[in-house]
């Protein structure tokens, strides 16, 4: 089991040794410069969308959704190889990050990329 330390305690006498300078000055500076960043109004929104990425069956559901502009729920079951309700819940995960949004017509579920264009699919 891995014990997460306070990594500004940690890092001062690390880049002191490796710099042979006072690390006091920069740490606390790179401490809040990521602080900020985690705070930011896109942060949370980025972080979704790259974890919903990052399964290998959801990137593939959004890359050929992106291929055919739309597809059905069946039609990316053929393309995963995944069952039904495995696919319903990837696809509820990229809707919940907003990359895909979905339409009913009748008992088929049709999906679609959201256009978001901060988001780079293969």
């Amino acid at each position: 089991m891995m014990v997460r330390t306070n990594p500004e305690l940690d890092l001062g006498p690390r880049l002191e040794r490796l710099t042979g300078e006072d690390a006091d000055c920069c740490v606390p500076e790179y401490a809040a410069l990521g602080s900020s960043a985690r705070s930011s109004k896109g942060f949370s929104s980025a972080l979704r969308r790259a974890k919903s990425l990052a399964d290998e069956h959801r990137l593939l559901a959004v890359a050929g959704v992106k291929r055919r502009r739309e597809l059905c729920a069946c039609e990316i079951q053929a393309a995963t190889g995944l069952n039904h309700a495995t696919v319903s819940h990837h696809m509820s995960v990229l809707e919940g990050a907003g990359l895909v949004s979905h339409r009913r017509k009748g008992k088929w579920i049709y999906y679609r990329l959201t256009g978001s264009p901060e988001v780079k699919v293969p």
